[in-house]
């Protein structure tokens, strides 16, 4: 019974990881560049294109003044880095 509980806390606490991780992220100009400055060192071509097209829709969304968007984005872009 506690083992089954605990269990279930840890899953929940893993699902919960990346969704709080996702808050610290900042939209500004220069958490982009210092990503822009991270994905040009990616050697892996998937992860590069993949890290550079939500990095774009970041900039977008940053242009457009939709902050929760630019943080979504600009956190997949980091995530993506994060497998390297």
């Amino acid at each position: 019974m506690i083992l089954k509980s605990v269990a279930t806390l840890a899953f929940i606490a893993a699902l919960a990881a990346p969704a709080l991780a996702q808050t610290d992220v900042v939209c500004d100009a220069a958490a982009i560049a210092k990503a822009e400055q991270q994905i040009s060192q990616i050697s892996d071509g998937a992860k590069k294109v993949e890290s550079a097209k939500e990095l774009t829709m970041a900039k977008e969304a940053m242009a457009a003044n939709d902050l929760e968007k630019c943080k979504s984005h600009l956190g997949n872009a980091i995530k993506g880095m994060d497998a390297m």
